[in-house]
């Protein structure tokens, strides 16, 4: 769990990093074109997603497996809401083909995650 929650924290604070300072150059790629109000809200996103690397952080320093589980769970809702989101998106036909390389960056992790959220429910349910 622990290389998970290190490779999620780099991916996301990459994002962060991106939608907070240069959200246009972030968008480009995948065709979106962002005016002055989707900017500022694309920045807003930035300043969230730069907030889930510190909760990894702190979650792969604690040796509390509930807190981990809460980690995981609270990810998960989020990268299955996000892809159910992004592939709307990309089916409308909003982004570019190069959106479809977010939308499966989104299942991979939500697949991970869900993973190991399984296997944490079955380890605890056999105590």
């Amino acid at each position: 769990m622990r290389t998970l929650l290190l490779v999620y924290l780099i991916v996301e604070a990459i994002y962060g990093v991106g939608f907070l300072f240069v959200p246009t150059l972030m968008m480009d790629p995948m065709g979106v074109t962002l005016d002055e109000t989707s900017t500022t809200f694309a920045r807003l996103f930035g300043s969230l997603l730069i907030s889930i690397p510190v909760l990894l952080f702190f979650a792969r320093k604690s040796a509390s497996s509930e807190f981990k589980r809460g980690v995981v769970c609270s990810v998960f809702i989020y990268l299955l809401a996000s892809t159910i989101i992004l592939l709307i998106t990309q089916v409308k036909g909003l982004m570019n083909s190069m959106g479809w390389s977010i939308v499966i960056l989104h299942l991979v992790f939500m697949i991970w995650f869900g993973y190991y959220l399984i296997n944490q429910g079955k380890m605890n349910s056999s105590r």
